[in-house]
């Protein structure tokens, strides 16, 4: 198979992917919204009624992620295509991806101390060195 044959059929199944997703929930949807679903829902607890605001969770981290991981798959699929032409730097490649792989380890270690959100420290945080 050639680099551009194979390229094609990932850009094709990429798309064929994207429309699938995209039309089953249009497909699988209640047509009509009921009661029981526009009720809030809170762990499977009846919604508190004195609750003011969301529980403020912020999506960075899994950002931060999800494009680390895209970026290594786009480096997979390119390292494999030039792997079938040249398979004598196999060894190179694995290497490669190896460190990449113990430091994607330590970085998905230091994503506990990462803040959800940015706020403004106050003149007590700064003098404990927060």
């Amino acid at each position: 198979m050639s680099p551009l044959l194979a390229f094609i059929l990932y850009v094709i199944l990429a798309v064929a992917t994207v429309a699938l997703m995209s039309i089953l929930p249009i497909i699988l949807a209640p047509w009509k919204g009921t009661i029981k679903k526009k009720v809030l829902f809170e762990c499977g607890q009846t919604p508190l009624p004195w609750r003011e605001e969301a529980f403020p969770y912020e999506y960075f981290p899994y950002l931060i992620i999800y494009v680390a991981y895209a970026v290594v798959g786009i480096l997979i699929f390119i390292s494999s295509m030039v792997l079938i032409e040249t398979p004598y730097i196999a060894d190179r490649v694995l290497l490669i991806f190896g460190a990449l792989t113990v430091g994607a380890f330590f970085i998905g270690l230091q994503l506990r101390e990462l803040k959800q959100k940015i706020t403004r420290q106050t003149q007590e945080d700064q003098r404990q060195g927060v």
